[in-house]
């Protein structure tokens, strides 16, 4: 776990030649926490949720920090009977990683799954997320994320109240 995802992320960063800080900074667990550490809107900030359909398909959904994921919306869009999150040993078992230090960087995981990005992402021009660890957090460009992820995006969210 932790470092040695930690170390696959900054290979593929430098394999697919991105510009990128990393920042250490006290253990967190939320994207409130992440935010006030890292000193960043919450906002810029992307959270990795890992969801379960009905079906049993896992899905990487990429929401910022001030945004919360609509499982209708969802459903919808994958067209599947039910999505919910999924726990926290299949979250392990497929990433490698803790709930609440989960990175997006999927080519990495376990298991291929689909990632899904909220449009609301594109509203950053600087993205920051978790790098497989609660100490570790990636900044760089949004165009950049998206061009090493390649993600479907769709519109999933609302924002918190």
């Amino acid at each position: 776990m932790g470092q040695v995802e930690l170390d696959k992320i900054k290979e593929l960063l430098k394999k697919e030649n991105v510009d990128y800080k990393l920042i250490k900074h006290k253990r967190v667990h939320t994207a409130e926490e992440s935010s006030k550490v890292r000193g960043i809107p919450l906002s810029q900030g992307v959270k990795s949720l890992i969801l379960v359909t009905h079906e049993k398909k896992f899905v990487l959904c990429l929401v910022t920090g001030n945004r919360e994921v609509r499982l209708k919306d969802l459903k919808a869009i994958l067209n599947t009977k039910d999505i919910r999150l999924a726990d926290s040993e299949d979250v392990l078992r497929i990433t490698g990683c803790e709930v609440g230090s989960v990175h997006p960087f999927w080519d990495l995981y376990n298991e291929k799954i689909e990632i899904l990005m909220d449009k609301h992402v594109l509203d950053n021009e600087t993205i920051d997320c978790s790098a497989g660890t609660f100490v570790d957090s990636i900044e760089m460009k949004c165009e950049e994320f998206i061009r090493v992820l390649k993600p479907r995006i769709e519109e999933f969210t609302i924002e918190k109240l």
